[in-house]
């Protein structure tokens, strides 16, 4: 075996703990921006939801005005009680086991009324 050291592998051993440390740091640098970006998130979501608060809030209140303004019977004519209301403002869905009848009535149109001499010669038509 040779005992001698040349120049070159002592400036290479010297290195290797430097650039193990170098890895720490950019693996650190890498932990850091990861958790300032979650943290930044975090508060953008937080003022975001804020601001939404604040302009949502007319037509929040509207709605809880006209839902109390209705009576018990207008209520669960669309299959609500006066316990829902602050569910149905928060956007939570009401179940009891079925639709309400709002939810499961199909939209109506309403058609003039045809002539009876015109369907009895459509009829005949056909």
């Amino acid at each position: 075996m040779n005992a001698r050291i040349s120049k070159p592998q002592l400036d290479a051993d010297a290195l290797l703990p430097a650039m193990k440390l170098n890895e720490a740091q950019a693996i650190a640098l890498a932990a850091m921006k990861k958790r300032d970006e979650a943290v930044g998130s975090w508060i953008r979501n937080a003022v975001v939801a804020a601001f939404r608060a604040v302009a949502d809030y007319p037509a929040r209140r509207r709605a809880h005005d006209e839902l109390t303004s209705l009576t018990d019977r207008e209520l669960a004519d669309i299959g609500l009680t006066r316990a829902d209301i602050p569910r149905v403002l928060r956007g939570e869905a009401v179940s009891r086991g079925e639709a309400p009848v709002a939810a499961m009535a199909p939209a109506m149109t309403v058609r003039p009324a045809a002539n009876s001499n015109t369907q009895a010669q459509d009829r005949l038509a056909a």
